[in-house]
């Protein structure tokens, strides 16, 4: 891959910025910045190939990483309590106040719905809303902060920190109603969860975890060392599944189906670790024939997927926040104020 073009917002303090995301012919960046002792966002849209800018628009207060709906629409929820909508040229559709707590990052759910859980102090509820009008479908009690959002078969999961020092309780609930199906106590702290066919699986301090979609059962766990914790969002890729650790590691764990004459076994087993300096940004992302991680000290650094073996790397400026998109053979890297795009070559 070489780089194909790059751009770094101008003229602004403090500047930390979300993971890309893409349609079929645009890529978004959210950035955030210091602006008069308080915090502004600008989403800006770029052609995907050459850089060229398409459409931007500022938001006062930090926005999350948005999501994409199959018409090119954008989603963007802010920690003053509001989910913004644009369409695919960047005109605003909607805007939805749900109340006065930070949100999390969307997550599109049954269709034509988008989901957004509360985050920080006084957190305590998770939203639903319409996606065409940004009228409420449903609001469910949670009962605390709330990490990433998760769905699949009509059905959505997130870890909550309860409040008061009641532990951490993973929800699954139905994506049409609000209505809680079951609910998992952790004595340790869950992060982000992804949903591989009929598995949960979700980060945790000490140990990466799988549950049951069905029924909130543990079906298995994989003890790490040192109490460290995956708290970053993972990548899921067949039976493989990459992540990034507190303490600077990347690694690669399987989950497979045994079946055996009484009962079906998930075991989750290691396969490799990798170390980084620094931090890790962002989601581990599948590149074709590699895995691309993003390294505060290091850049990109692209990994062989089978043994976790150093392939080449990509640089990247340093900065806050950031992370990875690879999207039609194009890479994607974003950290503080700098946006860069490699392409095939």
């Amino acid at each position: 891959m070489k780089l194909s073009w790059s751009y770094r917002l101008p003229k602004e303090r403090q500047i930390g910025t979300r993971a890309p995301v893409a349609s079929a012919d645009t890529v978004l960046v959210a950035f955030h910045y210091d602006k008069a002792d308080f915090f502004v966002s600008t989403l800006v849209a770029f052609e995907r190939m050459t850089g060229e800018e398409r459409w931007r628009t500022t938001i006062p207060h930090v926005i999350n990483e948005p999501v994409l709906a199959q018409d090119g629409s954008v989603y963007v929820s802010s920690f003053s309590g509001t989910v913004h909508a644009f369409d695919s040229n960047g005109k605003k559709l909607w805007d939805c106040r749900c109340g006065d707590r930070n949100m999390g990052k969307p997550c599109l759910v049954a269709g034509d719905r988008l989901a957004v859980a509360e985050t920080g102090g006084g957190a305590s509820k998770t939203w639903c809303l319409d996606l065409r009008t940004g009228s409420i479908a449903w609001a469910f009690e949670n009962h605390g902060h709330s990490y990433g959002l998760a769905t699949n078969n009509g059905r959505l999961v997130h870890a909550t920190v309860l409040a008061e020092g009641a532990g951490v309780r993973l929800h699954c609930v139905e994506t049409l109603s609000g209505r809680s199906l079951w609910a998992a106590d952790s004595a340790e702290w869950l992060f982000q969860p992804i949903v591989q066919d009929q598995a949960v699986l979700i980060g945790a301090r000490g140990s990466l975890r799988a549950y049951s979609l069905q029924s909130g059962d543990l079906l298995a766990r994989l003890d790490l060392e040192d109490q460290e914790a995956i708290d970053g969002q993972m990548l899921s890729a067949g039976d493989r599944i990459y992540f990034s650790t507190d303490s600077g590691r990347v690694g690669c764990a399987s989950l497979q189906s045994e079946r055996s004459f009484f009962k079906v076994k998930h075991p989750l087993q290691s396969v490799w670790f990798a170390a980084f300096e620094g931090s890790i940004r962002g989601r581990p992302t599948m590149t074709g024939n590699a895995v691309a991680v993003l390294s505060q000290e290091e850049g990109i650094v692209l990994l062989d997927p089978a043994a976790g073996n150093r392939l080449s790397a990509l640089k990247m400026s340093k900065g806050n926040g950031g992370g990875l998109l690879y999207h039609r053979d194009w890479l994607y890297g974003s950290l503080g104020a700098e946006v860069r795009a490699f392409g095939p070559g």
